[in-house]
């Protein structure tokens, strides 16, 4: 046994290498003795799979938080709460549009613009469509871990998923099987990542928020996306060169761009904060034009508003920005000099 069980020791060790050197030299050498501990109780010899994944991804995560620098606990927090939300809502508008929905079959994927189907393999993934409906899974059970407050699975589940999604447009790719293209699946192995930072749902009260915000953002976005859909061209979804309004590639990119600028927003420190907050402002045209595909430009023309105010609304948001931003650095000043001792 203790050649074995040196032998799970220097596995372990190397499976702690994905941790920074100061934290494997703080508390490295616990960590090692408890693992080795429960391998003794459960008369293992061999580290399991998963002990290592989570070594690894957990490792890989406390590095993200050192590069983080002075970010405190409840700016990461804010940061992995948003990353759920928008990867939870991303996972379900992806299942429903792209992989399960009535209308996403085998045989009935004729809706190229060009009226041809499609050329790549189909894999036999049961009612789903492409291998990605697993990310979308994981992400989902991710969710609801997070909800039960069962930490280690929800980072469990999310570590999977940003490891996994990447390698399905890849492999579809190399095997000829039809794959989401690259970009959505990026997306979401970022977004997945960026939960792990920190807690979600610290709290009860903090549970519930995720629910309500997560249901709001996901039954609001997803009708949003429905809406704007050509009759009959759901999988068109995972197609770029489509012709819908909206598709897989400019909801992900809406949604990389609103964790930006909300990450943004929170690691700025206090000075920075007028600047963060002026260009989240600004941020907003983009947002709209890549959630809606022009959505707002169509609203003002069927009312009547059509012209230059209407072709041009984004440009009101640069005045806002800059007034955000003054009004913001004005608050600051204000604050500081009332915390100031008399």
């Amino acid at each position: 046994m203790t050649g074995g069980t040196s032998k799970l020791e220097a596995t372990y060790t190397r499976a702690l290498g994905a941790y920074p050197r100061r934290w494997r030299r703080e508390q490295g050498e616990e960590l090692i003795g408890v693992l080795l501990y429960v391998a003794r109780s459960e008369q293992r010899t061999k580290a399991t799979p998963a002990e290592l994944f989570n070594l690894v991804g957990n490792g890989l995560a406390t590095r993200g938080l050192e590069l983080l620098g002075s970010v405190g606990r409840r700016r990461r927090n804010g940061i992995a709460f948003t990353a759920t939300v928008l990867a939870t809502y991303l996972a379900l508008t992806l299942t429903v549009l792209g992989e399960w929905g009535p209308w996403v079959r085998p045989g009935t994927l004729r809706w190229r613009p060009t009226g041809e189907g499609f050329g790549e393999a189909f894999l036999a993934a049961g009612p789903f469509t492409t291998a990605a409906a697993a990310v979308y899974l994981a992400l989902l059970a991710g969710f609801v871990a997070a909800l039960a407050g069962r930490s280690q699975l929800r980072r469990t589940l999310h570590l999977s998923a940003a490891a996994t999604a990447p390698l399905i447009p890849l492999s579809g790719a190399v095997t000829g099987i039809l794959a989401p293209p690259l970009t959505p699946m990026l997306v979401l192995s970022g977004l997945a990542l960026l939960a792990l930072i920190g807690n979600p749902a610290a709290s009860a009260s903090r549970r519930v928020l995720l629910a309500a915000v997560t249901a709001g953002a996901s039954l609001a976005g997803l009708l949003l996306a429905v809406s704007r859909l050509a009759g009959g061209s759901a999988l068109f979804f995972y197609d770029a060169t489509s012709v819908l309004a909206v598709d897989a590639r400019s909801l992900t990119l809406a949604a990389a761009a609103l964790m930006l600028t909300v990450g943004m927003v929170l690691v700025s420190g206090t000075r920075l904060i007028p600047w963060t907050a002026g260009l989240a402002v600004a941020a907003v045209p983009l947002l709209v034009r890549l959630w809606s595909g022009d959505s707002l430009e169509t609203w003002l023309a069927g009312a009547g508003l059509a012209g230059p105010a209407a072709a041009h609304w984004e440009w009101g948001f640069l005045v806002l920005a800059l007034a955000t931003a003054a009004l913001t650095a004005a608050g600051q000043q204000l604050r500081s000099r009332r915390l100031q001792p008399a």
